[in-house]
Parts: structure tokens; C-alpha cells; sequence
């Protein structure tokens, strides 16, 4: 997951969005675009937990501490 922090923000925001998107209600015009922002802000958090993840092996490995397990 590291690897790709990109790929992982899209695969939990996607889900998460569709998943918004399926709970919304018709009558609300706002609830799309609710479901949509929520769901990118939720790939963003998830994106930028494995890039600091990945820069924190990045580290440990430098540093001789992480053996890559």
C-alpha cells in the first residue's frame, strides 16, 4: 500500500463515495455533492498516510533499523 499512496486514496475513495451516493436522498440536490467531497477527503487522508508511511521505511531503512519484513 505504500508503494502507491495515489492507488490508495482512490481505492478507498471510490467505495466510500459510491457507497454515500447509494445512501443520498433524491429530493436533496446537496447530497451528491456531499457524498463526492466526502469521499475525496477521505482518499486524501488514506493517500497521505501511506506516503508518510513510505517515507517512514524510507528512513528506517537508511538508517539500517528496518530489514523490509
Amino acid at each position: 500500500m505504500a508503494r502507491h499512496p495515489i492507488g490508495t486514496g482512490l481505492c478507498f475513495a471510490v467505495p466510500f463515495t459510491l457507497f454515500l451516493l447509494s445512501l443520498s436522498r433524491e429530493e436533496e440536490p446537496a447530497d451528491p455533492l456531499f457524498a463526492v467531497m466526502f469521499g475525496l477527503l477521505m482518499g486524501l487522508v488514506f493517500a497521505l498516510t501511506a506516503a508518510s508511511e513510505r517515507l517512514r521505511q524510507r528512513r528506517l531503512k537508511r538508517l539500517g533499523i528496518w530489514d523490509g519484513s
